[in-house]
């Protein structure tokens, strides 16, 4: 007999995701490199997710903007390699961004803004990279007893699976 299955398919390496700071039943969304798209967590598998996204605010409860964290809290994950004046030198950037460096990360990606490109260190230790797309936030008044803080971000990812800098 002819076996015309194919093998795994192997792991996303990139794409475009949006991810939000919703919390609905005690649990968010955020992205993973490794499973290359979103993971909501809590979760009975335990996958962190190698990006999270929180909302600025500053001491009187006025919306700054958003920022990135880590599924795992204090982890250094975050480098900013660069801010682009618009999308287009962005993107060009992030297409001629072939490595990234090893070390000087931060525990948060603050403030996230349009056309900035980070390296990311994922959960797992391997590397990522970034372009913000488009960010987004506001404070929800449509139940003015409990206001609500809302961000998004949009953002092209690469993601090198085998631990290396280099893309």
């Amino acid at each position: 007999g002819c076996d015309n299955s194919v093998g795994p398919t192997p792991p996303k390496t990139s794409g475009e995701i949006k991810i939000n700071s919703k919390i609905e039943n005690n649990k968010t969304t955020g992205f993973s490199f490794a499973l290359g798209g979103k993971v909501v967590y809590p979760n009975s598998s335990n996958i962190l997710p190698d990006i999270i996204i929180i909302v600025q605010t500053d001491a009187a409860g006025n919306v700054l903007g958003v920022f990135f964290g880590s599924g795992v809290v204090l982890k250094p994950s975050f480098n900013l390699i660069h801010q682009a004046s618009n999308i287009d030198s962005a993107q060009a950037f992030f297409n001629n961004l072939n490595e990234v460096p090893d070390s000087n990360y931060s525990d948060l990606a603050i403030p996230v803004k349009e056309n900035q490109i980070w390296a990311v260190k994922s959960v797992e230790n391997k590397f990522g990279k970034i372009l913000i797309l488009h960010t987004e936030a506001y404070a929800d008044t449509s139940n003015p007893s409990s206001p609500n803080v809302y961000g998004e971000a949009s953002f092209k990812w690469t993601y090198q699976p085998n631990g290396s800098t280099k893309f």
